[in-house]
């Protein structure tokens, strides 16, 4: 039953974001979308039965605010987390920078589908003023995830600069 913990944290975290954090981290229609960059580090790090259903359980959070794309929404994380498992077995993601190129190429595959799901109208403004620019700024995130994760920079490390 403890294992299970750590997912229902996760879970809280994306819907917390989505409701309380996400107005102060957003630069002009930039967000974070933290959604599908925990479901692609929980696909990095487990197994493939465990990235589907934590991918289909955050669309469910994702979309809990709009009930009528709720099921693209699970539907498309369980296929993005199932999809990055698949990639990190055939790929060596030793590098810090192999996962947050992982962790952007699926946040740019997120965002545009979940454009084609909601407003095909605008498609093109939309791909290059949000999709784009939302891709990099979750990279930055991810990025800075792992260096305290792969304990590249440490508290010790940030106290000695100052």
């Amino acid at each position: 039953m403890t294992r299970y913990i750590p997912f229902v944290i996760y879970l809280l975290l994306i819907a917390m974001y989505e409701v309380i954090w996400r107005d102060f981290t957003v630069l002009y229609l930039i967000a974070i979308n933290v959604p599908a960059m925990l479901v692609v580090i929980v696909a990095i790090y487990k197994s493939e039965l465990t990235a589907a259903w934590f991918g289909f359980l955050a669309g469910m959070v994702l979309s809990a605010g709009n009930p009528g794309g709720m099921g693209w929404q699970a539907l498309l994380l369980a296929a993005i987390g199932i999809a990055v498992f698949h990639l990190r077995e055939k790929l060596n993601l030793e590098s810090i920078y192999s996962k947050v190129l992982l962790i952007a190429g699926a946040v740019l595959l997120h965002n545009l589908m979940s454009i084609l799901i909601n407003d095909l109208n605008r498609i093109l403004f939309l791909t290059w003023s949000y999709c784009l620019p939302s891709a990099v700024y979750t990279s930055l995130v991810a990025w800075l995830f792992f260096l305290f994760k792969e304990k590249k920079v440490t508290l010790e490390n940030i106290k000695s600069v100052f």
